[in-house]
């Protein structure tokens, strides 16, 4: 009887760590992976996106994202990108893109704390910096009831090192996760 009872704690134990392995796996994930909804990570200290803004006129006539994200009332990123070329797609900030026709922007990051600290560019050619890790991840999921478009904008593990003619010269790291509306400015 004590043996089946031991055999049947164990059943029980080993199925409860099996329920449990899959929380505690992703309990391990890369704590560069940002995990607060409209939050930006930057040299290790974590605030709250405040306000999301987009660029109406080159988002109308190119299909083309200047978006802004504020944690400050002058400091946040800014991220240029391609409906084209990005729109859900993961793009690696490591490498310029391939030379592309048309009117579509390759990717850009940059990011003011008031002064600018980031400014990376993908564009082939340019001497722009690109980051040392870090992919980003946008798509445009609809309109919410006012129109504004709706975005998921994902930066994962970015680390970067600028010149001071592109940034401020000092090493810096970033993620940041955001969805939600856009207020159509001019940024």
């Amino acid at each position: 009887m004590k043996h089946t009872m031991k055999r049947q704690s164990f059943t029980l134990l080993a199925a409860a760590m099996l329920l449990a392995a899959p929380v505690f796996l992703s309990s391990c994930d890369n704590d560069d992976d940002p995990k607060v909804p409209n939050s930006v990570t930057i040299d290790g200290i974590q605030k709250t996106i405040l306000k999301a803004g987009i660029d109406k006129s080159d988002l109308a006539e190119d299909g083309n994202y200047d978006i802004v994200l504020f944690w400050g009332a002058k400091e946040g990123v800014k991220i240029m990108a391609s409906h084209v070329y990005h729109n859900g797609k993961l793009i690696d900030l490591t490498k310029k893109e391939p030379k592309h026709d048309g009117d579509g922007w390759y990717w850009a990051v940059e990011a003011y704390m008031p002064n600018c600290i980031i400014d990376t560019y993908g564009e082939p050619g340019t001497s722009y910096p690109v980051f040392q890790s870090g992919t980003l991840y946008l798509k445009r999921l609809s309109d919410d009831s006012d129109g504004n478009p709706v975005f998921e904008i994902k930066l994962v593990d970015g680390k970067v090192k600028g010149t001071e003619e592109y940034g401020d010269g000092k090493e810096h790291t970033i993620s940041l996760y955001y969805k939600g509306s856009m207020e159509f400015d001019d940024y």
